[in-house]
């Protein structure tokens, strides 16, 4: 099975003494942003630890991995469909707030993705887009393993991804979390972990 729809593996590292601190910390971060919103989308969902840590918020978790869906939906119980973030099977103006969480720089088009969030957000609605830094030593340490999956990543230029959603959006950015060994810091830094773009649609 391609690791990117192999759910045992997400299972394992998130369960991870590692895993733990940061899915704690990338919550805590998406908490804050989606407090006021009341329809929300994951694009990229995979097994769904979102969904299961935030069972407050109104969330519909999409990807396009059954194998990701079927433990997604024995974690949580909210909807979880099967889709493509380039193709959403949703209405316009659908939600009030879609995120992602390394999902777009795996994308094949990032274009189309982020033109489908945009549709389907209500005026005003809020999008936050979470990738992995490839300028941090996190990503480079990953990426320079035979196997990882940082190795299916498609866009690196985060600039231009960034760019790109400030069409759409009032858009802002910031760096988010260090991880260095088995440790997790907030910081801002440029070698941080996290890079995220997130803004208020146009």
């Amino acid at each position: 099975m391609d690791v990117m729809s192999d759910p045992e593996k997400f299972v394992r590292f998130n369960e991870s003494g590692l895993g733990k601190k940061i899915l704690r910390a990338e919550v805590n971060y998406l908490k804050n942003e989606l407090k006021d919103r009341k329809r929300i989308l994951d694009i990229g969902c995979g097994i769904g630890v979102f969904e299961e840590m935030m069972p407050e918020l109104n969330i519909v978790g999409l990807d396009n991995s059954e194998a990701m869906l079927e433990e997604a939906r024995k974690r949580s119980d909210k909807k979880f469909v099967l889709g493509d973030a380039q193709n959403l099977d949703f209405t316009n103006q659908s939600f009030d707030a879609v995120f992602m969480v390394a999902t777009l720089e795996f994308v094949e088009n990032y274009k189309k993705a982020v033109e489908e969030a945009t549709r389907v957000l209500a005026p005003k609605g809020k999008l936050v887009v979470m990738m992995l830094n490839p300028e941090s030593e996190y990503f480079k340490s990953h990426a320079s393993k035979e196997n990882s999956y940082f190795r299916r990543i498609r866009h690196t230029n985060l600039k231009n991804v960034k760019n790109y959603i400030s069409k759409f959006f009032d858009a802002g950015e910031e760096y988010f979390l260090e991880i260095k060994s088995q440790e997790v810091f907030a910081t801002n830094k440029k070698s941080s972990a996290l890079y995220v773009a997130k803004g208020i649609k146009k």
